[in-house]
């Protein structure tokens, strides 16, 4: 879904012209990238009752313990 979307914004603007337009267009997409690489995890089917996660090195992060008191300094 997201790549149709992708695909259809950059077809709608592919005739911009303005310099201006096109940097916000690509911040823009840059913002949604990093948003798709650090938020979204993609799954595929392996049997009828079975999902098998594919996470990406971007999603991936450190297990941080958690603390019922803070630490003291």
């Amino acid at each position: 879904a997201a790549r149709q979307k992708i695909n259809e914004e950059f077809k709608n603007n592919q005739n911009e012209t303005s310099e201006e337009k096109i940097n916000e267009l690509l911040k823009i997409a840059s913002d949604v990238e990093v948003i798709l690489r650090t938020s979204v995890i993609q799954a595929v089917h392996t049997d009828s009752d079975k999902i098998l996660l594919v996470p990406r090195k971007d999603l991936l992060q450190d297990n941080t313990p958690y603390l019922d008191k803070p630490t003291k300094k």
